[in-house]
């Protein structure tokens, strides 16, 4: 064998052997006490729709949990809030290990982020018999537009509407309450919360056009940052293998692309 070749093949070895190294690294700490406490909030396909127990239970965040829990030996325990917000204080708490959320700047300076999983579109779903034809009928005085409390679009929403009344809700049940008894003329959220709203209140529908658009990514706080390119890591296999496009299938998701 001449030196060239020798070099080369020793070149090949010792790259695999830091390939190998790399990869079988533990990932850093991600759960607390061998458990991962996975932050979910009730209501949206991307978080949990709870069944009458975990096993009937649905929603992308919660079977991502579960799937990275059996993956990296943690137990799973999910911890179901009320609305987004509330699993937002409890991780600044140190109360969850992660969270499954859509990205802002603001959230950033609190938690590291995987990359993203999922691009969901913004939109209205808009009440019945409230004439509400399209996006020119929405931001007219007379009208009071719902919005998750705490939520990324609240404070969207509070840059571009000028003329309707802004109403916090604290919870989805709250907010298909007041669409139904007439209070709100029309809620916005990503399309998914929307379209499962739409569902549980008859004659709404979600308008078509496109206000902005939600990245959904994994969250630890920041102290853990560490872990986050395993994570990157897991996330591209769990997608070649196509696990994340199951989960949305499972979760009923509509009309939502995988990021790649």
């Amino acid at each position: 064998m001449n030196l060239f070749k020798y070099s080369r093949r020793l070149s090949l070895i010792v790259l695999a052997t830091i390939l190998y190294g790399c990869a079988s690294q533990p990932i850093p700490p991600v759960g607390t006490n061998g458990k991962l406490r996975m932050g979910l909030y009730k209501g949206s396909p991307t978080s949990i729709l709870p069944g009458k127990t975990f096993e009937d239970s649905k929603g992308v965040g919660y079977e991502l949990g579960r799937l990275f829990a059996d993956n990296f030996d943690y137990a799973y325990s999910p911890i179901i809030f009320e609305k987004n917000a509330d699993v937002l204080a409890a991780a600044k708490q140190g109360r969850v290990d992660m969270i499954f959320t859509n990205v802002s700047p603001e959230r950033a300076d609190d938690f590291a982020f995987s990359k993203p999983i999922l691009k969901i579109e913004k939109g209205y779903l808009v009440g019945s018999q409230r004439g509400i034809q399209n996006m020119a009928d929405i931001d007219v005085p007379s009208r009071k537009i719902g919005v998750s409390e705490g939520s990324s679009s609240q404070k969207e929403l509070a840059k571009v509407i000028k003329y309707a009344q802004i109403v916090t809700t604290t919870s989805m049940t709250s907010a298909i309450a007041m669409l139904k008894a007439g209070r709100i003329d029309a809620f916005s959220s990503n399309k998914a919360i929307l379209y499962e709203m739409s569902d549980s209140v008859p004659g709404t529908r979600v308008l078509p056009d496109v206000i902005g658009y939600e990245s959904m990514s994994i969250g630890l706080p920041k102290e853990r940052a560490a872990a986050i390119p395993k994570i990157n890591d897991w996330i591209d296999g769990a997608v070649q293998q196509g696990q994340f496009n199951e989960m949305v299938k499972n979760s009923g998701l509509r009309g939502i692309p995988l990021t790649k």
